[in-house]
């Protein structure tokens, strides 16, 4: 009677396995982690143009001035503000990507749970519901984490360009006091 009960018990568990992750989840999943990964790559080039961007204007900031270079000054500074433009374009186009991808969390959240509370073959408590959701949308939940630092990249550098521009604007009215 004991070899029986493991027996069915194998069998429903083993059942009860296969419908965690049907195809169609897998696929969801499978496809979720190529798009983090090209994300990845993605937002690791923009970090680097970012940098080429902003890299010269500091360059630019370390040499000496005089009346003759102060034009380079001007240039710094308009260039800035078109930096900060930009980024304050991206940080709010990101910010919207993140939104939605909160809802499609939520979305597929709500679906598991449902799953795991009526459709599941096992009766589970909150804290293994909790768990076995968590399995489902840890890739969703990676495209979220991707996207907010990259977020806070561009928050970085917006606040690096504004600091620059202090500096620019402290610089000019130095060289205004100086008489250059």
């Amino acid at each position: 009677m004991n070899k029986l009960f493991s027996i069915d018990f194998y069998n429903t568990y083993m059942s009860t396995y296969k419908e965690l992750y049907n195809q169609e989840e897998i696929e969801r999943i499978n496809k979720s982690k190529e798009t983090n990964d090209k994300l990845e790559e993605f937002f690791s080039k923009k970090r680097e143009d970012w940098n080429s961007n902003i890299e010269p204007l500091f360059s630019i900031m370390r040499q000496n001035f005089t009346l003759e270079n102060s034009s380079k000054i001007m240039d710094v500074q308009a260039n800035a503000l078109s930096f900060r433009q930009k980024l304050n374009d991206e940080i709010s186009y990101f910010l919207n990507r993140r939104s939605r991808e909160q809802v499609k969390l939520k979305k597929i959240t709500q679906d598991k749970f449902l799953f795991y509370a009526t459709g599941f073959g096992l009766k589970t408590n909150t804290s293994e519901k909790t768990l076995l959701i968590e399995a489902h949308i840890a890739e969703s939940h990676r495209t979220l984490e991707i996207i907010e630092n990259h977020i806070e990249y561009l928050r970085a550098c917006n606040k690096t360009i504004e600091s620059l521009q202090f500096s620019i604007k402290n610089t000019i009215e130095l060289m205004n006091y100086l008489g250059k």
